[in-house]
C-alpha cells in the first residue's frame, strides 16, 4: 500500500503530511519517504520501531431498532452564544487529554489547541456533526457530546467531554445514554464511538453503555526532520 498525500492536513498543519497501513515496517521503509514532513502509520502491529502515539479503540452498539434502548424524552442541545461557545471548547480542551496530537511533543505550534477548536467549531456550523447535546448544572455546560453520519446506517459519537469538576457524577454516561436515544430517533440502526485504548475510563464508560470493542489500531508518527 503506498503512502496517501493528506490534503486537509497538510493544508491544516502547514505541513506535507501523509498516512499508510502497513504489516511490518520493511513495507514502510521502502516507500519514498523523503516527500513528506509527517507521516501517520496505521498497524495491527503494536511492536513496531516508530512513535506509538495511539491505540486507537472502535466500540459499536448495534441493532438499536431492534433492541430496547433507552428513549429520553427531555435532551439539551447546544445553543450558541459567545458564554455556550467559550464554555464548549473548554470541554473540547479538556476531552483531548489522550490525543496524538498533544501526546506527541513533535508538535510544537499550539496544534492540538487549534484542531479541536476546528473540531468545535465545524460541529456547531454542522460539517462534522448534526447534534450536540449538552448537559447544563450550575447555570453552565459541564458536559456535552457529538452525533455525526457515518453512514445510511451507522452513527458516529465523535466528542465526548465531561468537566473535571463535576466528572464522578455520572453525566458522561447520562450524555452517552441521549446521544444513542437521539441516534436511534434519527433511525440509525448502529452506533460506532472511538477512543484511546489508555483511556481506562472512557473504555469503562462505554462499556457499561452497552458498546462492545469492534477494532483496535495502533497509529505511530514518523517524523521527517530533514524536512523541516
Amino acid at each position: 500500500m503506498k503512502i496517501k498525500h493528506l490534503e486537509w492536513d497538510s493544508n491544516f498543519f502547514e505541513l506535507t503530511i501523509g498516512s499508510i497501513y502497513i504489516e511490518d515496517e520493511e513495507d514502510f521503509l521502502k516507500e519514498d519517504l523523503n516527500k513528506y514532513d509527517l507521516i501517520y502509520i496505521f498497524s495491527k502491529n503494536e511492536n513496531l520501531n516508530f512513535k506509538l502515539v495511539d491505540r486507537k479503540v472502535t466500540y459499536k452498539l448495534r441493532d438499536l431498532q431492534k433492541n430496547e434502548t433507552p428513549n429520553f424524552i427531555e435532551i439539551d442541545y447546544y445553543c450558541h452564544n459567545e458564554t455556550a461557545y467559550k464554555e464548549l471548547l473548554n470541554l473540547a480542551l479538556q476531552s483531548g487529554e489522550y490525543s496524538r496530537f498533544k501526546i506527541d511533543s513533535d508538535f510544537k505550534n499550539n496544534e492540538f489547541v487549534r484542531l479541536y477548536t476546528e473540531w468545535i467549531n465545524n460541529s456547531i456550523n454542522k460539517k462534522l456533526a448534526s447534534h450536540i447535546i449538552i448537559k447544563k448544572q450550575d447555570d453552565k455546560i459541564v458536559g456535552f457530546t457529538t452525533l455525526s453520519k457515518k453512514s445510511e446506517s451507522l452513527a458516529d459519537i465523535g466528542l465526548v467531554a465531561v468537566d473535571k469538576d463535576y466528572r464522578g457524577q455520572g453525566i458522561a454516561k447520562e450524555l452517552i445514554l441521549k446521544t444513542i436515544s437521539v441516534a436511534k430517533s434519527v433511525g440509525y440502526e448502529d452506533v460506532q464511538v472511538v477512543t484511546q485504548l489508555d483511556n481506562i475510563p472512557a473504555n469503562i464508560l462505554y462499556k457499561k453503555c452497552g458498546f462492545e470493542k469492534d477494532s483496535i489500531i495502533n497509529i505511530y508518527h514518523y517524523w521527517n526532520h530533514d524536512t523541516i
